[in-house]
C-alpha cells in the first residue's frame, strides 16, 4: 500500500471514531429522522470511499475489494446511528454496504491515476459529512454575525484535503514513474518486433502494454509472455485467431472455426504462451478484465 493509500485509512477510521463522539454528545438535540439522515450520509461516503480504496488496490480481485468495502462501511453507518436506536442504525448500515459494494466497482474499473482523484473528492466529502451533526440541529437565525464561519472552514477544510491529498499523489508517482521510463526506453526498440519470442510488459500503475505492435510470421512457431509487474491480474485475449498451440496435435480453429487467444498473468508474475499462427492478419490484443480494456490496454499483432 502506499502512503496515500494508508491515509485514506486513517482518516476513514477517524471519521468513524468522531461520528460515534459526535453521536453521543448530540443525541439530544438530534431528532431521529436527523439522526437517520446522518447515518445514512456518513456510511454512504465512507462506503464509497472505502470501495474506491479497495477496488483500486485489489484489481483483479472484486469479491475481496466488495467484502472490505462493505465491512467498513456498514461498520460506519451503524457506529454513526447506534447511539440513536435500531432503525438509525440498521439505514446507515444499509447505506455503508450499498456505497461499499458501488464504490469497489467504481475502483475496479478506473485506472490508479483516477483512483487517486476520487478519493481526494470521496474522503473530503466524508469528513464534510461530520459538519452535519452541528447544521441539522442548529436553531441559530442567519442574522447571527458568526453564520459564515462554517461555510468558510468547509471550504477550508475542503482545500486541506484537496492539497494535502495532491502532495502525497506527487510523492507516490514518482518511482513509478521513473520505472515505467526506464521500462519503456529499454522496450520501446522493440515496438516491431519480429523475434519468435516476445515479451508484453505491463508496468505499475498503467493501463497498456509495451510494446503495442508485435509482428509474427506465419507457420513459424512463436511464444508471448505476459511480464505483468503491476499489483492487478491482467491478461491477453484475441478474438477468433488460427493457432496451433505447442503439444497440440490439433489446430485452434480445425473444422473451419476460429478459436480465442488467451493468456492471463497475475499480480507480479509472468506467463507464457508458444504457438504457431496459422493465417495472415491483423489481429487486436486487449485485456479482458472489466475496464482495463476501456482504459486503453489494447495493442495490435500482426502475422505476415
Amino acid at each position: 500500500m502506499s502512503l496515500y493509500q494508508f491515509f485514506v485509512l486513517a482518516t476513514i477510521s477517524v471519521c468513524i471514531l468522531f461520528a460515534i463522539a459526535f453521536s453521543i454528545k448530540f443525541k439530544v438535540r438530534l431528532t431521529k429522522m436527523q439522526a437517520m439522515i446522518i447515518a445514512m450520509a456518513i456510511g454512504m461516503n465512507i462506503g464509497l470511499t472505502a470501495g474506491v480504496l479497495f477496488g483500486a488496490l485489489y484489481q483483479g480481485n472484486l469479491y475481496s475489494s466488495t467484502l472490505l468495502a462493505a465491512v467498513v462501511g456498514i461498520a460506519a453507518g451503524c457506529a454513526c446511528g447506534i447511539a440513536f436506536g435500531i432503525l438509525p442504525a440498521l439505514e446507515g448500515a444499509m447505506s455503508g454496504l450499498m456505497g461499499g459494494m458501488m464504490g469497489a466497482m467504481l475502483g475496479e474499473m478506473i485506472t490508479q491515476e483516477q483512483s487517486l482523484t476520487m478519493l481526494n473528492i470521496l474522503l473530503t466529502l466524508s469528513v464534510s459529512s461530520l459538519l452535519l451533526y452541528n447544521i441539522l440541529p442548529a436553531t441559530k437565525s442567519v442574522d447571527d454575525k458568526k453564520w459564515f464561519l462554517k461555510p468558510f472552514f468547509t471550504f477550508v477544510l475542503l482545500f486541506l484535503f484537496f492539497f494535502f491529498g495532491t502532495q502525497l499523489d506527487k510523492s507516490n508517482a514518482i518511482p513509478y514513474f521513473n520505472s515505467a521510463a526506464i521500462e519503456h526506453s529499454h522496450s520501446s526498440q522493440g515496438k516491431n518486433n519480429k523475434s519468435n519470442e516476445i515479451v508484453l510488459t505491463v508496468n505499475p500503475s498503467e493501463y497498456s502494454y509495451t510494446p503495442e505492435e508485435i509482428s509474427l510470421n506465419k507457420g513459424q512457431e512463436a511464444s508471448i509472455t505476459l511480464n505483468n509487474q503491476d499489483h492487478a491480474d491482467h491478461d491477453i485475449e484475441i478474438k477468433e485467431i488460427a493457432i496451433k498451440k505447442k503439444d497440440s496435435s490439433h489446430h485452434a480453429n480445425h473444422g473451419g472455426s476460429k478459436a480465442d487467444f488467451h493468456l492471463h498473468a497475475s499480480s507480479n508474475s509472468s506467463a507464457t504462451l508458444t504457438f504457431t499462427p496459422l493465417e495472415t492478419g491483423v489481429y487486436e490484443f486487449y485485456c479482458s478484465i472489466p475496464g482495463h480494456k476501456e482504459n486503453g490496454m489494447t495493442g495490435t499483432i500482426i502475422v505476415n
